[in-house]
């Protein structure tokens, strides 16, 4: 049960990246762009693999530690691993969003 749930999370932590990359590779470049500054003629699917090495990996890991925290509590109490995989993994997400808002309000 626990194993499915994390699979589910897992599952839901490919695809919605992947969607991304999907929806940006689709994107026009601008003809004309000023490639002077640092990283201004980046295509939008580098733009993507630039940002997810910076910012994603570590919001992956912090949303990792949370699915996995919460999907062990849920699995004793839920018994469908789609529910369950789907609400630790959109609780992972919610709870670094939360401690990223919290870390910019003590700037």
């Amino acid at each position: 049960m626990f194993r499915s749930s994390l699979l589910v999370a897992l599952g839901w932590y490919v695809v919605v990246p992947a969607a991304v990359l999907v929806a940006w590779s689709g994107l026009p470049v601008a003809p004309g762009r000023d490639c002077s500054a640092m990283f201004s003629c980046l295509s939008p699917v580098e733009q993507v693999g630039l940002f997810m090495i910076f910012v994603g990996l570590p919001v992956l890991l912090g949303a990792a530690v949370v699915t996995v925290a919460v999907a062990a509590l849920l699995a004793r109490v839920v018994r469908w691993p789609v529910v369950t995989g789907t609400v630790s993994a959109l609780c992972g997400v919610v709870g670094v969003a939360a401690l990223v808002a919290a870390g910019q309000g003590f700037r």
